[in-house]
């Protein structure tokens, strides 16, 4: 891949107005406009920029509201927040997945572009608002029993998470990364900004609106322009198949996490809850990686299938797993050894959010690191979805059950162990399963990451006889990244180098670093 490349994926049907990024941002995504796609290193870029003014709307919530108000507010909103989330999760997150899929896949055909744009964005309204009605009510009767006023806005929050999904998908699938970027900081700005406005004037009750306000924002200003057409029942029935195994896939791993707070909101401890939802905030960030990837890395690999070259998707699939791997590493290997100093600067009278927020950060580096070979799947094999949405159906069910016997002790660990447990299955199985079938050649690599998740263990083990209250975490963290960067030093300098990958699998033996 050559950064100075537009994006293979989605030539300009004949007879379709081209635009740039720059206009492209006074539109909305539609069928009878084709947008310049920026270069593939710029497209990662952006998208990064998004996903991470994406991630710190939740992450600035939860800190200024864990450092302004009292104990169990902290906790409260972060169940709230992920009950919506859960409920996006029972179908409109997959259609947003599907927008991303099916709108890209049409581009050379506007016509059932335009009838895609209709189809999806209906049935995100229609789902959206029965699940808004869903979430509300179980939040009324049974997370804040009587309290109808956060039931509603629990609602509320169901129907912009899920429609800013489904805009946000369609923004990407339309070339309109740009302006898919502006808006996740502008619903930022909305929602941090309009947060402390809310706990300027006391207004506790309303916490929720202005992330609401944000996401609500984001879709009705970008919701793309469809027509009404007949679908053939063929794609009908291939969409609500993908959406279907999506929807398995989505609840058993984002769901799961998010379910795992409204336990432990309901484990009536307090301290711990909040302990539970500091972790879990200062945990997500950093597996957006995965995200950015994923972006990415399923249009290269759908084009190599789509032309044939399986060969060229095998080794797309080596380059993105050990380039994943080599980051990844660094940075969760190096947030679990410097957690109690992450902690003590973010929430210092938390303390036992560092326990957990360990647990969660290597079960967010076993999630994460099988992207490629999830995405592999997805893309190389037409039964992809189906064994991706098994695996982590099965893996939830493990998680569910150490998650059921763990929580019986009322620590807010337990559950995070559960978690673990289950993001091992999700993790692991895709990467032996790519491995096995297409013949990759990670034996040594594997060894080397063993290794370095050995380090790991070894300097916390090392840091807390030494010093079990801190003052050496800096210096565990240095020697880890030091020792990683000598494991992994190949793979670093063959990711940067331009053209880099072109080593792939090889017949004769491992790829070289």
């Amino acid at each position: 891949m050559t950064s100075g490349r537009q994006h293979p994926t989605e030539p300009a049907a004949a007879g379709v107005p081209v635009v740039g990024q720059g206009r492209s941002l006074l539109s909305r995504p539609d069928a009878q406009t084709h947008v310049v796609p920026l270069p593939m290193r710029s497209r990662g870029l952006v998208s990064t920029a998004g996903i991470v003014a994406q991630g710190l709307v939740r992450f600035g919530y939860s800190v200024i509201i864990g450092r302004s108000l009292p104990a169990g507010f902290l906790s409260a909103t972060n169940s709230a927040i992920s009950t919506a989330l859960l409920a996006s999760l029972l179908w409109p997150t997959s259609l947003g997945a599907a927008a991303a899929k099916f709108l890209a896949r049409e581009s050379a055909d506007p016509e059932r572009r335009a009838g895609l744009m209709h189809h999806l964005g209906s049935w995100c309204l229609a789902t959206s608002g029965l699940l808004a009605v869903a979430a509300g009510l179980v939040t009324w009767l049974w997370l804040a029993p009587g309290q109808a006023g956060t039931g509603v806005l629990v609602g509320l929050l169901t129907v912009g998470w899920s429609t800013y999904t489904y805009v946000r998908s369609a923004h990407y699938a339309t070339q309109r990364v740009l302006r898919a970027t502006v808006g996740d900081v502008a619903a930022l700005v909305v929602a941090v900004s309009g947060l402390l406005v809310v706990l300027a004037a006391g207004a506790t009750d309303l916490i929720l609106v202005p992330i609401t306000v944000g996401y609500l924002g984001y879709a009705v200003l970008g919701w793309p322009r469809g027509r009404r057409t007949v679908l053939s029942a063929e794609l009908r029935a291939e969409i609500r198949g993908f959406v279907g195994w999506g929807v398995v896939g989505s609840l058993t791993t984002a769901g799961f996490l998010q379910l795992t707070m409204v336990i432990a909101r309901q484990t009536g401890d307090l301290r711990g809850a909040d302990a539970y939802a500091a972790a879990l905030t200062l945990a997500t960030p950093a597996s957006m990686v995965s995200s950015v990837l994923s972006l990415i890395l399923l249009p290269a690999l759908s084009g190599a299938v789509g032309r044939g070259d399986v060969e060229e998707a095998r080794r797309q699939t080596d380059l993105a797993h050990r380039g994943l791997i080599v980051l990844i590493g660094a940075a969760f290997g190096a947030l679990v050894l410097g957690a109690r100093a992450v902690v003590d600067v973010v929430w210092p009278d938390l303390e036992g959010a560092i326990p957990v927020l360990q647990i969660l950060l290597l079960a967010s580096f076993l999630l994460t690191s099988a992207t490629a070979c999830t995405e592999s799947l997805n893309s190389m094999d037409p039964t992809g979805p189906r064994t991706v949405g098994t695996v982590r159906l099965v893996g939830f069910a493990v998680g569910l059950a150490v998650l059921s016997v763990s929580v019986g002790t009322g620590s807010v660990t337990g559950i995070a162990l559960g978690y673990l447990c289950g993001m091992a299955v999700v993790g692991l199985v895709p990467f032996a399963l790519v491995w096995w079938r297409q013949g990759q050649r990670w034996r040594g690599f594997t060894v080397r990451v063993t290794t370095g998740c050995a380090l790991v263990g070894g300097l916390e083990a090392a840091r807390e006889q030494w010093s079990p209250h801190g003052g050496t975490d800096l210096v565990a963290v240095a020697a880890f990244l030091l020792l990683w960067a000598a494991l992994f030093g190949g793979e670093t300098a063959r990711i940067l180098r331009p053209g880099a990958g072109d080593g792939g699998t090889r017949s004769g033996g491992e790829a070289t670093p």
